[in-house]
């Protein structure tokens, strides 16, 4: 890659970063504070995470994932020939249609929702499943946030059109600081069993959603674009937006879609499973976030830029240089993720009302989440090809072939492995979602050499093997150094991740520090500094 592209580039997702970064140590807070209130193993906690998953579903699948895919290429190419008006345009009626469509989904779902509690009541489940009837009673207070987070997904998309990505990135705080301030509200007023708790936290993510939209909607009018209500339905420039967004609600969504079997399922597993999942899926999707996203980002405006141009070499370069971050950011995350598990678990969450049932059952999902980590974070990346040259059937075609494979693999693996077969199906399907995607972008990036990634990869797997190599057998002398078995297990959780976290991750730089990978990105921060 250009010298000037390939600091250009690492500037965005450095400035991505940055924003993801804290958002997701906030979204850690709100973990933290909504496990010491409600705990790992009650029917509120598992009720939320139910409901709480399809509003996120639909972000993912009409905000983030194929609606972005679709929108973002067009906005991207219309700024690129210096149109403004023309995308402001297409903006305005392509958001005002997509909030049409949602308004029809979360009316749909909590009419649905409702009629399902009427039919069920509380009393049609056993106490193993009593998180099921309260599920259906909270998400239709919940659902509106899909609407709202969708459309702020839309603006933020604007604004990545326009090279602003540090805004969008940090947008989630509002998110996580409204329901950390709530949960504290409602530690010193009600008890976590007490009814009102939980609806009172659902209408605080409402407000959540309302100030995370207006916060970017604001910051897409003093950059030029003023959002009005005007949906124009025969607007042909639209309509190809539509026509890809579609098929690709599908393309987009794999992973989105192999979670919804995964929630559907592990809700039958029992209401420990459920937040086992859930928390093991939040803490590998740090990395995720903050690597995979934010690199993904960049990568596609980029890359809608360069397709718009025909400028295939430019192609190649965002691609290759986006994959080899992605694997050298997440690969010895994946790692020491692995060896230090358990001690990250129990320091985050195991005090309050989490006990050490959900400590084992978070853990135990997510050693099988781990292994796909490099996949989860290199998801996106591997689809930019595809989107920024209009393609969306070869990702929907991948996808089908997914979501079948996935079931097949949760029916096959959840009467043996309970709820870790769930995990270990997921991060299956993802690399074999990733590989596909990749081997198949060929034809748009022919100059592509996916050797020269593989061997990096290799190289850098070797590194992170190492430093995981040197975390273990840190933690292994520590007792004989120190007697921290006579600790609070805070403490000795604290000082086994810390001392066998750094240990690790010093070895790994150490053995990586002249790779390409890392001098990219140092020189990038040493200009920020």
């Amino acid at each position: 890659m250009s010298e000037e592209n390939s600091k250009r580039a690492t500037r965005n997702m450095f400035a991505s970063f940055v924003g993801i970064f804290g958002s997701r140590v906030t979204g850690m807070v709100r973990d933290i504070a909504m496990t010491h209130y409600w705990g790992g193993t009650g029917a509120a906690q598992a009720a939320f995470y139910t409901a709480f998953f399809l509003p996120n579903l639909f972000r993912s699948l009409f905000g983030e994932g194929a609606f972005t895919a679709a929108f973002l290429p067009s906005i991207a190419s219309k700024l690129e020939q210096d149109d403004k008006e023309g995308a402001w345009r297409l903006a305005e009626r392509t958001i005002s249609i997509q909030m049409i469509f949602l308004v029809a989904i979360v009316l749909l779902v909590s009419a649905g929702s409702l009629l399902l509690y009427f039919i069920m009541g509380d009393g049609f489940f056993s106490e193993k499943y009593s998180h099921v009837p309260l599920t259906f009673k909270i998400l239709p207070l919940l659902m509106p946030y899909a609407f709202l987070i969708c459309a702020t997904a839309s603006f933020a998309a604007v604004l990545n059109a326009l090279r602003c990505f540090a805004l969008p990135a940090i947008n989630p705080v509002i998110f996580n600081l409204v329901e950390i301030l709530s949960v504290g509200g409602l530690y010193f007023t009600l008890k976590n069993d007490d009814p009102k708790a939980l609806i009172i936290f659902c209408l605080c993510i409402l407000l959540a959603g309302v100030l995370q939209m207006l916060s970017l909607m604001f910051a897409c009018r003093r950059r030029g674009f003023i959002f009005h209500f005007r949906p124009v339905w025969k607007d042909e420039e639209v309509r190809q937006v539509l026509r890809k967004f579609v098929p690709g609600t599908v393309g987009a969504g794999v992973n989105q879609i192999n979670q919804c079997i995964d929630k559907v399922m592990v809700n039958w597993v029992g209401k420990v499973a459920v937040s086992g999942i859930e928390l093991s899926h939040r803490l590998v999707y740090l990395p995720v976030g903050l690597f995979g996203v934010a690199i993904s980002g960049v990568c596609l405006t980029d890359m809608s830029r360069a397709a718009s141009k025909h400028d295939e070499a430019a192609l190649t370069e965002s691609l290759e240089h986006a994959l080899r971050l992605t694997i050298f950011l997440s690969v010895p995350c994946a790692v020491l993720f692995g060896v230090l598990a358990d001690p990250f678990v129990r320091l985050l969450f195991h005090h309050g009302a989490f006990n050490d049932e959900a400590v084992r059952s978070c853990v135990y999902a997510l050693l099988f989440y781990i292994p796909g980590i490099p996949a989860f974070c290199s998801a996106k990346v591997a689809l930019t090809p595809h989107y920024a040259n209009h393609d969306i059937k070869t990702p929907v075609r991948i996808s089908i072939i997914c979501v079948i494979l996935n079931l097949v693999l949760n029916l096959s693996l959840v009467t043996f492995m309970k709820h870790g077969g769930l995990a270990l199906s997921t991060s299956i399907c993802s690399w074999i979602n990733v590989i596909t995607l990749l081997t198949l972008a060929r034809k748009y990036v022919p100059s592509w050499n996916p050797r020269k990634t593989i061997v990096a990869g290799l190289r850098i797997l070797l590194a992170s093997l190492i430093g995981g190599a040197a975390a273990m057998a840190v933690l292994r002398i520590l007792p004989n150094l120190f007697d921290i078995d006579t600790l609070p297990i805070l403490w000795k959780s604290a000082i086994r991740l810390l001392v066998g976290g750094a240990a690790g991750s010093l070895c790994f730089l150490l053995v990586s520090c002249k790779s390409p990978e890392c001098r990219s990105l140092l020189s990038i921060v040493r200009r920020r500094k």
